[in-house]
């Protein structure tokens, strides 16, 4: 048996009565983060951490009003899915943007090298959904950031190491 594996026993009971790996959203603690000198801003709720989700990175992200919520980056081998839940922001895929509003969805097949990103020029702010595997949990992948000259290997066993582009 594996980290990855499934646990034998029977998640525990939360203090509701529900087992552990079901929880509102609204119950996870929000986790601010910012890069002022990028404009990168936001709010995430890591719901697959809080889940108890072992290879599936689940997180809700509201982007604030005229903030992006990464650099532009792809993934050699992540593979991710978003889907707005609400509000209106835009999608840089490549070099073009598209606007996103609650209810689009966008697929991010692995290796395509063709980065992206999300921004809010908006005047509300922007939920997303944000699906994607763990890369440094048995997965090992590569982020590019493209814009700022840097590479960074995840390795299977968890280690980082960030390089020049």
């Amino acid at each position: 048996m594996s980290k990855y594996d499934p646990p034998a026993q029977p998640t525990p009971a939360s203090k509701d009565g529900r087992p552990d790996c079901v929880r509102n959203v609204a119950d996870i603690p929000p986790e601010a983060y910012e890069r002022e000198k990028d404009g990168i801003a936001g709010i995430a709720r890591d719901i697959g951490a809080a889940v108890g989700t072992r290879l599936l990175g689940v997180d809700l992200t509201e982007i604030p009003p005229g903030k992006k919520s990464s650099h532009l980056h792809s993934h050699s081998l992540k593979e991710e899915f978003f889907f707005v839940v609400g509000g209106r922001c835009r999608l840089k895929l490549g070099e073009k943007l598209w606007e996103l509003k609650a209810g689009d969805a966008v697929s991010r097949p692995a290796g395509t090298g063709v980065p992206h990103q999300f921004d809010n020029p908006f005047a509300e702010p922007c939920s997303v959904l944000m699906f994607g595997l763990q890369a440094g949990k048995g997965v090992e992948d590569v982020v590019d950031w493209p814009e700022i000259g840097r590479k960074l290997v995840l390795a299977a066993d968890g280690t980082r190491k960030l390089e020049k582009a």
